[in-house]
């Protein structure tokens, strides 16, 4: 009796190390199944290569003859994404009817069992299914079936469908193509997002040949136009020079004003030309790249500015600044513009406060000019840098408008960006960044 009970107790030993076995190779074979799904799709040029690589990979694992992948439209009928090639093979409905069929097909029959449960299902015997319903003439026979829902952010999006294994299916065959529907998932909303990202890109590349040929015909408008206009306004200047030193002892006291505001609208006509054509020029120029000391080149454009302001009391405070990689002359005048903006801008101060410094960031240096000037509301920061954009009246301070738009120009073109913070009557602060310099 003993011994009887040992040869049973290595029996049942032997069958759970042959079901561990089976088991464990199974889980290697489904391994390996996914893998080779996400490594084919990784150079699928379309959707369509996609579905193809999963059904291939779905029927060689299960024993399918044949199957096909099909999504929901927004009629919640069948696009079919693609056919096996077996399916193809076997389907004898002439075409283009059969391509025909394949697009916004009913959700009805077989097809639609377990969408309506939300489950994967398997039908066996489809020939006296109760859901079964009369296939064109010519479609491929079907002796056993499997449908695995895809699944996408929580909702049904279509199907996997097997058809035709000799023995029938299974609920680990079920539970194969449940796991190989995820890699599939995967890789086809990679392949969807590889050409929304291309289709992206060249849709900006538009934008961007759209925008440089747009600029480019402004900068050429705007330096034709500006270097048209020089010639009439040094004519209006000079013949309100040649008048004003004729006798105008004959024009009464509002005669001389029109004559004053004549003559002061058309220099302040030719300082905007100017400006306008050193903006152009900035859009076209080239930039010469070289290291460039910040800290030296902050102290010769303060000494510029201050030189001649000895009746007023600035005080411009640098801190250590690093060493960058631009174009001099077109970093110098940023400075000159956002450090000549502190000191007009704080000229009602009593005592005018500027600090220029600068801040490490990831990748970039960020520099910041702030002043105690009389500052600007914050609503109307966005006005700021752009061309010929005033916050100040010309009575209260003299200027174009121009110079900020030169910065944020400038800074672009490197690389950069440029932004302001400020409050009325207590100052402000401009900021433009620029990539760090590499040591070569």
């Amino acid at each position: 009796m003993g011994e009887k009970k040992k040869i049973e107790e290595l029996e049942t030993q032997l069958a759970q190390s042959k079901l561990s076995d089976e088991q464990a190779r199974r889980k290697v074979v489904l391994l390996s199944a996914m893998i080779r799904i996400f490594r084919e799709t990784a150079s699928c040029e379309t959707e369509e290569d996609v579905a193809q690589v999963c059904l291939k990979v779905a029927q060689e694992l299960t024993g399918s003859a044949y199957g096909f992948i099909g999504e929901l439209n927004a009629e919640g009928r069948f696009d079919t994404t693609t056919l096996s090639r077996s399916g193809w093979d076997a389907c004898q409905v002439p075409m283009p009817g059969a391509a025909q069929l394949l697009k916004s097909m009913p959700n009805r029959g077989i097809n639609r069992a377990g969408l309506r449960d939300r489950k994967s299902w398997i039908i066996n015997d489809p020939e006296h299914h109760p859901d079964r319903v009369q296939k064109p003439e010519g479609h491929p026979p079907i002796t056993s079936f499997l449908g695995v829902p895809i699944r996408y952010a929580g909702g049904i999006t279509g199907m996997i469908a097997l058809a035709s294994k000799e023995s029938g299916y299974t609920r680990d065959d079920q539970d194969d193509v449940e796991a190989l529907s995820v890699a599939f998932v995967e890789s086809l909303n990679r392949r969807r997002a590889e050409r929304r990202i291309n289709e992206l890109n060249l849709e900006l590349n538009r934008h961007v040949l759209q925008l440089e040929s747009a600029n480019k015909e402004l900068e050429a408008f705007s330096y034709t136009v500006s270097h048209d206009l020089r010639a009439p306004i040094r004519h209006i200047t000079g013949y309100v020079e040649l008048l004003e030193k004729r006798d105008l002892s004959g024009l009464d006291e509002k005669s001389l004003h029109y004559l004053q505001v004549i003559s002061e609208a058309a220099q302040r006509m030719g300082v905007l030309i100017d400006d306008l054509l050193s903006f152009s020029r900035m859009g076209r120029a080239e930039m010469t790249r070289s290291p460039v000391d910040m800290a030296a080149l902050v102290r010769e454009v303060v000494n510029e500015l201050t030189a001649d302001l000895p009746e007023r009391d600035v005080a411009v405070e640098v801190a250590p600044l690093p060493v960058v990689t631009g174009d001099r002359a077109m970093l110098r005048q940023v400075l000159v513009n956002l450090i000549g903006n502190a000191v007009k801008f704080t000229q009602p101060r009593p005592q005018s406060r500027i600090q220029v410094g600068a801040v490490a960031e990831t990748g970039e240096t960020a520099f910041f000019v702030r002043d105690n000037g009389v500052g600007f509301d914050m609503r109307y920061q966005d006005k700021l840098f752009g061309l010929f954009q005033r916050l100040h009246s010309l009575e209260e301070f003299e200027g174009t408008g121009v110079g900020l738009a030169n910065v944020q120009r400038i800074v672009h073109r490197h690389g950069g960006r440029v932004w302001a913070e400020g409050e009325l009557e207590h100052g402000a602060t401009f900021w433009f960044t620029l990539p760090r310099h590499e040591e070569v």
